[in-house]
């Protein structure tokens, strides 16, 4: 067993001398791929590095910035108008840097929510336009002031029946037209509460005549306006 013992040991004391790692100086060295540590930005510098199999020294070299800037969407700092132009920015994700761009002024306009309107006689209504930001109404005018009139916020009145034209003119010297057809009021119906009906006491329905058939056998009649009568429903023999 002792004999047995020893001649391990004399095999590891030949082997171990044999796996020491040898000096740098003297090292043909066998050298990995470059691993970049440190990834370079649009402005900033990075950094690969790469290590010696055998005596493992480690070498590291300079990797120059990208110069090429990773840019967020654009957004609006100020909208133009139809006098002023606009603003956008747009700002790196690495190195924070911001980037502006001036945009195009608006081209004026003006258009009505409806083209045409139809109104009762002595009815109003609010016209309601859509224009380009920075532009404001400079005139509201009536074709025909008879039929229609219109006031310095754009209301409008209808006279009487017929059909007119407001124009309304912006500072930017844009026109629109809305047409206003105007017809006359319903005349309320004073029959129906003037015409005189009949009625029995112990009945449902009231009568437009006394010959009505299911008033044959009534003995009590009553009559009256319609506006009088305790019947709420019309007899359907005689209406």
């Amino acid at each position: 067993m002792k004999k047995k013992l020893f001649c391990i040991i004399l095999v590891f004391s030949m082997i171990i001398p044999t796996l020491t790692i040898p000096a740098a100086e003297s090292c043909h060295h066998e050298w990995s791929e470059w691993d970049t540590t440190t990834e370079p930005t649009c402005s900033d510098t990075g950094e690969k590095s790469r290590w010696c199999y055998l005596c493992y020294e480690n070498q590291t070299k300079t990797v120059p910035a990208t110069g090429e800037h990773l840019w967020d969407d654009w957004y609006t700092v100020k909208k133009p108008t139809i006098r002023k132009t606009g603003l956008k920015q747009r700002e790196c994700l690495e190195c924070y840097k911001i980037q502006s761009k001036k945009t195009a002024k608006l081209k004026p306009y003006v258009k009505f929510t409806k083209k045409t309107v139809k109104l009762k006689v002595s009815k109003t209504y609010k016209l309601k336009i859509k224009y380009a930001k920075g532009d404001s109404v400079k005139k509201w005018k009536s074709s025909n002031k008879k039929i229609v009139t219109v006031s310095k916020k754009g209301k409008v009145k209808a006279k009487r029946k017929g059909t007119a034209k407001i124009t309304v003119t912006m500072k930017s010297g844009k026109k629109a037209t809305c047409r206003i057809k105007v017809s006359p009021k319903k005349k309320s119906s004073k029959k129906k509460h003037t015409e005189t009906v009949y009625w029995t006491p112990g009945g449902s329905v009231y009568h437009s005549t006394i010959d009505c058939p299911t008033l044959g056998r009534s003995r009590t009649i009553y009559h009256g306006s319609l506006s009088s009568c305790p019947k709420s429903r019309p007899c359907k023999v005689c209406y």
